[in-house]
């Protein structure tokens, strides 16, 4: 057995990884906007898991996918993940880092979304099994269970920190950019 350190220990907080849920549940299938896939996967830490669009954050969010005609694709889910509030009990069912990648995976899996966008550095750590900083995250492509993924800001972050909007509208430009590649290379247009 290997101990970890304490460094290892306060970077790799328990988490709860809440069930994933349809954003759009209106949005009709025979309306979605070519060049948007089959589905997204958003995985995030800020939001409240019962109401994602809710909120600053949550409204920061929708006008984000609004803005790259997500709010018109019924298959865009988001995933919340939950730590522990500092000082409190370890929550039920939080779980370590690992269990969450795995039930996270499983997620994945299940939906097969065309793409999966990582909101902040809980996020990607949680989703990647990766502690660099997040602006090393962001710069290269990654893999969740198999799909591409795309690391970004999170919402709360952009609410605090103004400055990395155009970074993060680079980054969801870059996330269109993959989906649209994998798409024109698997269908044709009509």
């Amino acid at each position: 057995r290997v101990p970890s350190s304490p460094a290892t220990a306060a970077a790799a907080p328990a988490l709860r990884l809440h069930p994933a849920q349809v954003l759009y549940p209106g949005a009709d299938p025979a309306q979605v906007p070519g060049g948007l896939g089959a589905g997204w996967l958003i995985v995030t830490e800020s939001l409240t898991p019962a109401d994602p669009l809710g909120g600053d954050a949550g409204r920061l969010l929708d006008n984000m996918l609004r803005a790259m005609q997500l709010h018109r694709h019924p298959r865009v889910f988001v995933t919340a993940l939950e730590r522990p509030a500092p000082g409190a009990r370890t929550a039920e069912g939080a779980a370590a880092p690992a269990d969450v990648a795995a039930a996270l995976a499983e997620v994945v899996t299940t939906l097969q979304p065309a793409l999966v966008l990582v909101l902040g550095h809980v996020a990607a750590r949680a989703a990647l099994g990766r502690t660099e900083p997040l602006g090393r995250l962001r710069a290269v492509p990654h893999t969740v269970a198999g799909r591409p993924a795309v690391v970004t800001y999170d919402p709360a972050f952009l609410l605090r920190s103004q400055d990395a909007k155009a970074a993060t509208w680079a980054d969801l430009c870059r996330a269109l950019a993959l989906v649209r590649k994998a798409e024109g290379g698997t269908s044709h247009a009509g």
